[in-house]
């Protein structure tokens, strides 16, 4: 689909501002430009030519954390995040996107991720194959150790695709959809490779991947290979873990995309009441409405100081609960929680670290 195509859906949301009070970004800022309202006539301002693409008006555009809050908010189904995308789009073709934005597409084209360098690995054939990514194999290896252990400890024979290779999401969001569709033909070609019945992702941001953003680029899975969340493989076969419960006081960062997913806000909280006798302290922002911590939608890269605003504010509001540990299973999450304690009376735990962590 063309931004043109996405025309009703702008039209509407900027005349608007039933959503804006669930936009992380703009509670964050204050800016009314900063909400979905504000996007939306931002998108339309141009189209009607009463506004150009500049350096101004392009930061503002790429200020969005395409978290999809506002769709799963929007008592009428706006789809405002695809148009968003696909505005990104544009002006990427156009050659007007942020430098940030253009250098991180280098990277991914030169090593498929925005860290560096992947070692090579020989994936092998299994019924489920566990797609890795990016944040797990370059900023917590030890979150991906955790979930194989799981999948062994569940008895789940697998292997491993897209090892260190960003998923389409990262340039998808960004506007770069040559980029993305590269990344996950290569992963693709992976998984048909593996003949596997079952893709288990780590992350949310994984699943809506596969779920969402793959046909909005034309891609498809080879054959009928299902995509399951490992949360929600976990929750379905807890009592085949044998944990056993703490009395740490936990509170749950539902990851990014988690509003788009809402089948998955149970799966997690299962698994937490298995970890600890002690009632889950909940976030106000959770579940259809949880806000992500400041690594969504591409900010770290391209605006980390507002990024770094986000996760603080995530911080300060799981502090809040009186919890002694805020727990999720996103990878990039994490590293940007612990990259940002700062002193914050909370520890920051992986949900599968811990889940080995109490396996007997």
């Amino acid at each position: 689909m063309t931004l043109a195509d996405h025309a009703p859906t702008y039209n509407l949301c900027r005349f608007c501002l039933m959503c804006r009070h669930v936009c992380p970004v703009g509670r964050i800022t204050k800016r009314e430009a900063n909400t979905p309202h504000g996007w939306a006539l931002l998108i339309a301002s141009v189209d009607r030519g009463q506004m150009q693409w500049d350096a101004d008006s392009v930061a503002t555009l790429y200020e969005c954390a395409d978290c999809g809050l506002c769709h799963a908010n929007c008592v009428t189904g706006q789809p405002l995040p695809l148009a968003i995308a696909a505005a990104r789009a544009h002006v990427a073709s156009l050659g007007l996107a942020p430098q940030s934005v253009s250098e991180l597409d280098a990277n991914l084209r030169r090593w498929g991720n925005p860290y560096g360098e992947v070692k090579a690995s020989k994936n092998g054939k299994a019924g489920a194959a566990l797609f890795v990514g990016a944040a797990a194999y370059h900023l917590r290896p030890q979150t991906l150790e955790a979930a194989r252990k799981l999948l062994d400890g569940l008895g789940i024979a697998h292997t491993l695709v897209g090892v260190g290779r960003s998923s389409a999401y990262l340039p998808y969001t960004l506007g770069l959809r040559e980029t993305a569709r590269a990344l996950s033909q290569t992963t693709l070609d992976e998984i048909s490779a593996s003949e596997c019945k079952q893709i288990i992702t780590l992350t949310a941001e994984d699943a809506h991947t596969f779920r969402n953003v793959h046909p909005d680029l034309d891609l498809k899975l080879p054959g009928a290979v299902e995509v399951v969340e490992l949360v929600s493989l976990l929750a379905e076969n807890v009592d085949h873990l044998d944990l056993q419960s703490t009395d740490l006081t936990l509170t749950y960062h539902d990851p990014a995309h988690t509003p788009r997913l809402p089948e998955r806000t149970k799966s997690a909280r299962q698994l937490l009441k298995r970890l600890s006798r002690q009632p889950l302290r909940e976030l106000f922002w959770r579940e259809g409405r949880a806000d992500p911590a400041g690594a969504v939608g591409g900010l770290e890269f391209t605006n980390p100081a507002l990024a770094g605003r986000m996760t603080q504010a995530r911080l300060a509001e799981a502090a809040s609960t009186g919890a002694e540990v805020l727990v999720s299973e996103d990878a990039a999450a994490l590293a940007h929680f612990i990259s940002h304690l700062d002193g914050a009376p909370i520890k920051v735990e992986g949900l599968y670290e811990l889940l080995v962590k109490q396996m007997s």
